[in-house]
């Protein structure tokens, strides 16, 4: 008896837990226009990103319903002037706007290859 008690104890409490671990590695975003992350071109709309990784470095995965569309290295940059929903863009010399960052709740997000391409 006193084992099944101690399982059902252990479940209510690592069931928050890992809900709690989910929800920090997940955000949405809403783009106003069409942008260039890593090699894909996405278009205006929502999008739930999730991320894994150790560390600062990251795989972001950005998906649209069950679809993944996208996926992007970045990293992880504490800040705790952030602005949580806002999006950093760059345009290079040929108008291609180029994903730069999300900014969540005291962190950003920063797109690694943004650089390579920006020219504004």
């Amino acid at each position: 008896m006193k084992i099944k008690s101690l399982s059902a104890t252990a479940i209510l409490f690592l069931i928050p837990a890992l809900a709690f671990a989910g929800q920090r590695n997940a955000a949405s975003v809403d783009l106003d226009q069409s942008v260039k992350v890593s090699d894909t071109q996405l278009a205006p709309g929502q999008y739930k990103l999730t991320w894994e990784g150790n560390g600062p470095n990251i795989t972001v995965n950005f998906t649209q319903g069950k679809k993944t569309v996208a996926t992007a290295t970045a990293k992880v940059v504490s800040d705790p002037s952030s602005q949580p929903g806002a999006i950093d863009t760059d345009t290079t010399a040929d108008k291609t706007v180029i994903l730069q960052g999300i900014e969540l709740k005291n962190e950003t997000i920063q797109f690694e290859n943004a650089a390579s391409g920006a020219g504004n």
